[in-house]
């Protein structure tokens, strides 16, 4: 756990708001019914952020790997969702979360918690990559502009295979952080969940295939969220990914697992141990007479 400074700050206009748009639609809210009964409309692209690092240096203040965090609002309290690789040589004090997609305003940090020391049929998953970010006692959820995105039970599922996927994040090769612009270049990716049988009972795969594609890597996706359209929920926060001609894959962490994580963080415990009921395809063989 690293404990960077406690109180939000501003940054000075650097944004620029480039976007490389595969699904064309300006509203993608969708309607919901919290677990208190609620009806709400909310769409997640907002909540993710591009992940940046203040480096300290004045001749070059700004600074990423690429990377994608994304904002929830959990039991009343806002934390950002990511993976520790993102942050390479980097320290996490020096992460910036901002207000907006293309904020002005930073938000304090309090702690950093990820798993460790797994045990069981956790050990050698992929959900030791996911990291939840505590922000300072002055940010609440009216400090992000571009609203977080609302988790209860009921705004969260487990993907099945088949089932229609957006994926959102930043693209860092198609960003650009110079002396004078910060230009995150966000993008949303229709993809099906097409996970096989794995030895991570943790992990899902997402497939996507695109005509003349827009991009040619998809380098700054880890940490994106990824949202079930099938089933109108989050599902997961993507770790890794690939591309291969006009074919993109992404690995993504099961949004159930990831709340195990968020809820020991929010209920400050050190360890959590959880089982998980696991469905799977059987082939049946038919008998023809």
């Amino acid at each position: 756990v690293c404990r960077p400074p406690s109180s939000s700050c501003s940054i000075r206009q650097l944004f620029r708001r480039p976007m490389v748009r595969l699904i064309h639609s300006t509203d993608m809210r969708v309607t919901q019914t919290l677990a208190s009964g609620i009806t709400i409309r909310q769409d997640f692209r907002t909540a993710a952020r591009f992940i940046f690092f203040d480096t300290g240096i004045d001749q070059w203040q700004y600074a990423t790997h690429g990377g994608t965090i994304f904002v929830v609002l959990y039991k009343g309290e806002p934390y950002g969702v990511t993976c520790r690789h993102v942050l390479k040589e980097f320290d996490w004090s020096q992460l910036v979360v901002t207000d907006q997609r293309h904020g002005t305003q930073i938000a304090g940090l309090q702690s950093v918690a990820y798993p460790s020391r797994p045990k069981d049929a956790a050990i050698d998953t992929d959900l030791l990559d996911v990291a939840v970010i505590q922000f300072s006692s002055d940010v609440d959820a009216a400090f992000f502009k571009d609203a977080a995105y609302i988790l209860d039970e009921k705004t969260m599922e487990t993907s099945n295979v088949g089932d229609t996927l957006h994926v959102a994040g930043a693209l860092k090769t198609q960003s650009k952080i110079t002396e004078d612009t910060i230009a995150p270049s966000f993008c949303v990716l229709e993809m099906v969940d097409n996970t096989p049988s794995s030895n991570d009972p943790t992990l899902r795969r997402a497939i996507g295939q695109f005509d003349n594609p827009e991009f040619t890597d998809v380098l700054g996706l880890s940490g994106s969220p990824v949202f079930n359209v099938t089933q109108r929920a989050l599902c997961g926060i993507v770790v890794r990914g690939a591309m291969s001609a006009n074919t993109c894959t992404l690995w993504y962490v099961d949004m159930f697992d990831i709340v195990q994580l968020l809820t020991a963080v929010h209920e400050n415990r050190t360890e959590t141990y959880y089982q998980k009921q696991l469905t799977s395809m059987v082939k049946i063989p038919r008998r023809i007479e």
